[in-house]
């Protein structure tokens, strides 16, 4: 009786779905935010702080807390992450001088007790702009490989926000999650 409500309940209401996006500055989590909500990129000053937006795909209603990345910020992150469903993590594939910055934001973000099975979703943006860091070079350079998938399930998507490339994919791995 419980699955056939909860069934009834998604099939009326829809979906719910809290994420936190979080990166260094400039590595384009606002422009994918606003690819998400309007189908556009936009042209954006950098996050000061935080922005939250809800964005409806398919019968999903999400709630997306967009963190600003400057270091001031970063330590905020763990909050939100805390309190979402999934952590979608941006990189600039093309920013190699800032992957070693990256990696360690990302693993000091982890290191929260409170994202405990969290999913995570590493998105390398910026796959227009060359060179670029392949998927296989960032699951080694930020060290996924050391992220136990029990405890963090992670995903890495090359995308670029800026050309919507790879983003219908993004939004797929996100109402699959909704389903949780």
């Amino acid at each position: 009786m419980g699955a056939l409500l909860s069934m009834l309940r998604d099939l009326f209401s829809g979906r719910k779905l809290e994420m936190c996006i979080v990166g260094l500055e400039n590595s384009g989590k606002t422009t994918l935010l606003n690819v998400l909500a309007q189908g556009e990129p936009m042209t954006t000053l950098p996050t000061v702080g935080l922005n939250l937006r809800k964005v409806k795909k398919d019968n999903v209603t999400m709630k997306v807390w967009d963190m600003g990345g400057q270091e001031r910020f970063r330590s905020e992150w763990a909050v939100y992450a805390a309190t979402s469903d999934v952590v979608l993590f941006v990189v600039d594939a093309s920013d190699t001088e800032k992957i070693s910055v990256a990696k360690k934001e990302l693993h000091q973000l982890l290191d929260d007790k409170a994202l405990e099975h969290k999913p995570l979703l590493v998105l390398l943006n910026k796959i227009d702009v060359q060179p670029t860091l392949s998927k296989t070079d960032a699951v080694k350079v930020l060290s996924l490989d050391y992220i136990n998938s029990q405890r963090n399930p992670w995903v890495v998507i090359p995308i670029s926000a800026l050309h919507k490339t790879n983003v219908t994919e993004v939004v797929q791995w996100l109402i699959e999650k909704s389903g949780r």
